[in-house]
């Protein structure tokens, strides 16, 4: 994101339109053709929020569940700065009552996502276990964007691959980047 260094140094309030523009290679009026708000464009990374700017989620329903498994935890690794970037500046703009709801309604139904992958993973857990689980999972990759503590994403990698292990769900080798 070329505008991370700008909301970073300055925050949401500092932050102008025309400097995230600039940063981007667009106009101001460039910018609101692909996002309706400077709101939007700081908070992007929350898919929750704004889920009509990202593509459409896998379907999480046929593949193999520890395949998906271990993209979750491959994608939170590589999401993590840009969330908790996000977080942060959150902090800073607030949410309105329905924008709160709509992110929890989110992070419930993730809940759900996630237990039922863990479920299907690994059979002989139960739905309150898998439930655990999948609440861990997501505390743990989102655990740094509410305590500003900035883990390395491979620390976050290791993390959430132990996490599963705990639970007796052995991901396959992560694929190493070039």
């Amino acid at each position: 994101m070329r505008a991370a260094p700008i909301f970073r140094e300055n925050g949401y309030r500092g932050t102008t339109l025309k400097a995230l523009a600039t940063a981007c290679g667009l106009s101001i009026p460039g910018l609101y053709r692909y996002f309706p708000s400077k709101k939007a464009f700081a908070l992007f990374p929350l898919m929750s929020l704004y889920p009509e700017l990202h593509a459409p989620p896998p379907d999480v329903d046929v593949g193999d569940p520890l395949a998906l498994l271990s993209g979750w935890v491959e994608g939170a690794a590589a999401e993590m700065p840009k969330y908790i970037l996000a977080a942060r500046l959150l902090r800073e703009v607030g949410l309105l009552p329905d924008e709160q709801r709509k992110m929890d309604a989110n992070l419930a139904e993730h809940v759900v996502v996630l237990t039922d992958l863990a479920r299907r993973a690994a059979p002989q857990l139960d739905e309150r276990t898998a439930g655990e689980l999948a609440s861990a999972m997501i505390n743990t990759a989102l655990g740094s964007a509410i305590t500003g503590v900035e883990p390395k994403p491979e620390g976050l990698r290791r993390q959430l691959r132990a996490l599963l292990r705990g639970y007796g769900l052995s991901l396959p080798p992560a694929r190493r980047r070039l």
